[in-house]
């Protein structure tokens, strides 16, 4: 079986063999990608930092600017939207739990989403909405971050309790 087959072409003919094609596309990636990380790693190797780590500790102040790395920013942003710290943290790992009720939650009878226009409209959404909650979640807690927090946190909550299940039904 191979690799993808996309065309479903079964002749012999027209196959790649693994060795040497795919092996050697491959170790050449692997070395670029060894040459590349080596030269930060040994001729710069605080290029890629960051210029707070170099600012003393303190244990008794916690800097107002510190926030989560950029891929928990919008969970940070859900968390952070709820005005209870209860209430924040449930939202925050019910945010993280409901992706694992996905395969549930899509009652489409189709996989692809090739074919479901409103499925692809309703995907943009969702990917829009949380680049504004990293956005929201690096952001300080003040008047217009916590409204669009608010707002994006329920997006992103009504869109996999309704939208993907009706979308299915209706596609």
């Amino acid at each position: 079986h191979g690799s993808n087959n996309p065309l479903g072409i079964y002749f012999k003919i027209e196959k790649i063999s693994f060795y040497p094609y795919f092996y050697l596309k491959d170790l050449v990636g692997w070395i670029t990608f060894s040459i590349i990380y080596l030269f930060f790693v040994y001729f710069l190797p605080n290029y890629l930092g960051h210029p707070d780590n170099y600012i003393p500790a303190n244990p008794m102040v916690t800097p107002t600017h510190i926030v989560p790395e950029w891929y928990f920013l919008p969970f940070y942003a859900i968390l952070r939207s709820i005005p209870d710290k209860l209430g924040g943290v449930i939202a925050m790992f019910a945010a993280i739990i409901i992706l694992f009720f996905l395969p549930w939650l899509n009652t489409s009878m189709i996989r692809n989403i090739e074919f479901k226009s409103i499925s692809k409209k309703l995907f943009w959404l969702l990917l829009a909405n949380c680049i504004i909650l990293g956005w929201i979640g690096g952001n300080s807690v003040e008047y217009p971050f916590v409204e669009i927090g608010q707002l994006s946190a329920s997006f992103y909550f009504m869109y996999f309790v309704c939208l993907l299940p009706l979308s299915g039904i209706v596609e």
